[in-house]
């Protein structure tokens, strides 16, 4: 049995916010688009104002980084209602979180941008045991904090790698 969805202000507004536009709503690979358009939009803004990303704003990415990972929970809570399903693929505004959890302190450059999509899109879609358990949490939380926590291995894997890359350089 389908769930009757809502169509109240809020429900719309949420469908629009969870969907980062009605991206979601995009046929296949709904987290894969999200994640490509958060990578764009990281490196857009890098273009513009690299001191964001710098160390001496990393106080200020951290408040973005939960700042978005807190309305997406909230545009994620009660999806059932407004789009019909548990855990929906039109919900990708938890892939923003994940993504910009993986690049918090590291350089940007279009190597590391690439290396950190494809970094996060595996951990998101192996979803290792415990990034699995937190998709378990009710409602938003749960539907947000496996992509926090995938953005969170991608971002330490991607520190070792680069920390392995620049070792290796240093001595050739």
């Amino acid at each position: 049995m389908k769930a009757k969805l809502s169509n109240s202000p809020l429900s719309w507004l949420r469908r629009a916010g969870a969907s980062l536009l009605f991206i979601g709503y995009f046929p296949w690979a709904s987290g894969t688009i999200g994640s490509a358009v958060t990578v764009a939009g990281i490196w857009y803004l890098n273009t513009k104002y690299p001191s964001f990303f710098t160390s001496s704003h990393y106080l200020h990415y951290w408040f973005a980084m939960a700042a978005i990972t807190v309305v997406s929970i909230f545009l994620s809570n009660g999806s059932k209602n407004v789009f019909g399903d548990d855990d929906p693929s039109a919900v990708i505004i938890d892939e923003v979180a994940g993504q910009l959890v993986t690049f918090f302190m590291v350089p940007l450059t279009i190597k590391t941008l690439v290396a950190g999509f494809l970094l996060f899109r595996f951990y998101d879609i192996v979803k290792p045991w415990f990034v699995n358990n937190l998709q378990e949490l009710d409602e938003g939380a749960g539907i947000t904090l496996d992509d926090v926590a995938a953005g969170v291995l991608a971002n330490i894997t991607l520190m070792l790698l680069l920390f392995g890359y620049n070792w290796v350089k240093a001595y050739l």
